[in-house]
């Protein structure tokens, strides 16, 4: 039996069309606090990155911030289930981080399967410099096409995360992470039928010297803030 006729007559599938009925608004915003022992919407506010007005729209339209809720989850490791619904192993919870260092307070994975940790880096002066780890379940590492391995990185693009899978380094079409001169850069490359590789920029595509140019790898997936 193939996965597709596995799947396909599972009726529990059915229920992947079906909306997520998570909590938000107030129930959501007074989890958080719990979670993260801040006295006031204030303090959540500052250290989440959101602003009052937002968290009182969230609770005036009971939102429910499914990325922040995945970024939460990526950086201290609390469950999914507990964070959408309140529910279950509350033992997996950590307490919260304290030291702005994440690189040294996620230095080991406290998971139980081996390179469950992804190193984030920013780009600085062409170099990549470490920011931070993230710890990751194995769904989460799937969902964003990687395998928490040495093999794939991080890298902080503004206010998003761009999963890299270095593997992927014969250039097709898509979002690289490449270096010239050892000068690291992301952008946009594709294989043209004249069997050349173009960056493409603002409507312009410049051609890119193989000889000096090193594809690091692909952006398989990009995680935006809310």
């Amino acid at each position: 039996m193939t996965g597709y006729v596995k799947y396909k007559n599972d009726k529990k599938f059915d229920q992947l069309n079906r909306s997520v009925d998570c909590d938000g608004g107030k129930v959501l915003i007074e989890r958080l606090m719990h979670l993260f022992e801040v006295q006031s919407r204030i303090e959540l506010g500052d250290l989440i990155g959101v602003t009052a007005g937002t968290l009182s729209t969230w609770t005036t339209r009971e939102t429910t911030p499914y990325e922040l809720l995945i970024r939460i989850h990526l950086l201290t490791g609390w469950p999914m289930e507990y964070l959408c619904f309140g529910t279950g192993d509350l033992t997996q919870l950590k307490k919260p981080v304290t030291n702005t260092d994440f690189s040294e307070t996620l230095a080991d994975s406290t998971l139980p399967y081996e390179r469950g940790v992804l190193q984030i880096f920013t780009i600085k002066n062409g170099h990549l410099d470490q920011y931070e780890k993230i710890e990751a379940t194995i769904n989460m590492l799937q969902h964003c096409n990687v395998r928490g391995n040495d093999n794939d990185l991080v890298v902080k693009d503004g206010e998003n995360l761009l999963f890299i899978d270095s593997n992927e380094t014969q250039v097709n079409q898509g979002k690289y992470l490449f270096k010239v001169n050892e000068n690291h850069q992301v952008g946009e490359l594709r294989l043209l039928p004249d069997g050349k590789v173009y960056l493409l920029e603002d409507n312009e595509r410049f051609p890119i010297d193989t000889q000096v140019t090193k594809i690091v790898g692909k952006v398989v997936s990009v995680l935006k803030k809310a």
